[in-house]
Parts: C-alpha cells; structure tokens; sequence
C-alpha cells in the first residue's frame, strides 16, 4: 500500500541547464566545426604541393602547413578528452592549442603575400612580382590561402575566448554576506 509520503519526485536534467553550459557546448562544436574545415584545405595544399620544395612559393608556407595540421589533430583530440579532463587540465590544453593556432595564423599571414583584397588582381607579376607567390600555380590558390589564414584566426580568437572563460570558472570570485576585506 503506497502512502502519500512515499512518492518520489523524478526530477529530468537538461543539456545545457544553464547558459555557461550552453556556451560550453556550442564552443567545443565550432571548435571542431573550424578544424574540420582547416583539415580539408590544409590536407588540399599538403596533397598539391608534395613533400618537396619545389612544390612551395616559399619553404615557411610548407613548414606552417605542417604546424597548422599538428594544431587541428591536437583540436580533434581535445574535443574527444575534454569530457573526461579537469577544468584546470583543459585549461593548460587550451592554452597550448591557442598559442600553436595563434603561431600558425601569424606566420601564416607572414609567409603569404595574399590577402582578402588582392586575390582578384588582373596581374599577379604586377602585384607579386619578383616572387613564386604571382606564379599561376600559386596565385590560383590565393582565396583558399586566405581562407586557411581566416579559420587560423578564428580557431584562436576563440580558443583565447574560451581559455579566459575557462580560467573565469577555475577562479570564480563569489561574494559572501558575512565577510568583509576589513575582518569581522
């Protein structure tokens, strides 16, 4: 005989119960939503140019490709473990990550003459002259160029993001009525 008393209340748990883990999910998606784009144009240029030089306008292009790769399987990999890390251990990942993203955007802009306004030149030898950079071979890739330099820079502008909100939750600062700074 059941009793009023008895009765259990099943209570059912959202997702995302808050906006914090809203956010959360919604960064770790786009995160892997950018390197998966970042892979397929990486892997593009890596397939086109070959292992040797010659394929290149300039050895540090070739060299930061190899980098950006590293950061994209490092991306994939803390989206699978992030479930099963600490926060301070996640935030030491992100922090890597964003600096490994960070170096490769940088460079990346450094290495390459192309931009978002100079892709449709009628004359790469006019632009580009006295390097590979206005050769066909290169001035054909420019948009994907600029387009892997794009996703570098948002794939760190959000690590750094989620990094700072990371760290915002680690060192959570909460007020309580009963303290004060002066004592009492």
């Amino acid at each position: 005989m059941k009793r009023e008393q008895d009765t259990e209340v099943v209570t059912v748990r959202t997702f995302a119960s808050s906006p914090r883990r809203a956010l959360y999910a919604a960064s770790w998606i786009l995160l892997f939503c950018i390197a998966a784009a970042e892979l397929g144009l990486i892997s593009q240029q890596l397939h086109n140019g070959g292992n040797s030089y010659e394929g290149y306008a300039n050895k540090m292009f070739k060299h930061i490709l190899g980098l950006l790769l590293f950061s994209v399987i490092l991306v994939f990999l803390m989206c699978i473990g992030h479930f099963f890390a600490g926060p301070i251990m996640m935030a030491f990942w992100v922090l890597t990550a964003a600096t490994s993203w960070g170096v490769g955007a940088g460079v990346t802009w450094q290495s390459s003459p192309y931009r978002h306004y100079n892709c449709h030149d009628e004359d790469p030898n006019v632009t580009f002259s006295g390097t590979r950079w206005a050769e066909q071979q290169f001035f054909s890739q420019c948009s994907r160029i600029v387009t892997i330099q794009g996703l570098a820079w948002a794939e760190w502008g959000l690590l750094v993001m989620m990094f700072f909100g990371m760290l915002y939750h680690i060192f959570e600062i909460k007020t309580r009525p009963n303290l004060s700074f002066y004592g009492a």
